[in-house]
């Protein structure tokens, strides 16, 4: 059957393999989304107070991958009273 349905036998070790892949594509995908979304709201956040923010800002931001740093760099982005003052929180 499984021979004329072109479906390859697993084993149940391939199968658990298979399942644990699956399961860390899965928090990959989760980390990745929750990055993005806080470097979305960072941004939002700049474009919402001074009209958005030059590229070389945009650009740092959208490499940051520490969630803790998103954080801060996001209330530093409704707290702070320019966009310059940002940038230096930014590079330090």
């Amino acid at each position: 059957y499984e021979a004329s349905k072109h479906m390859p036998y697993i084993t149940s070790i391939e199968e658990m393999g298979r399942q644990e892949g699956h399961a860390v594509g899965f928090r990959k995908g989760l980390r990745t989304g929750a990055i993005a979304a806080r470097q979305k709201a960072v941004l939002d956040a700049l474009e919402v107070r001074f009209g958005g923010a030059p590229e070389s800002i945009r650009k740092t931001i959208e490499s940051l991958e520490d969630k803790a740093r998103l954080r801060s760099l996001y209330r530093t982005a409704i707290q702070t009273a320019s966009l310059e003052a940002f940038a230096r929180e930014l590079e330090g």
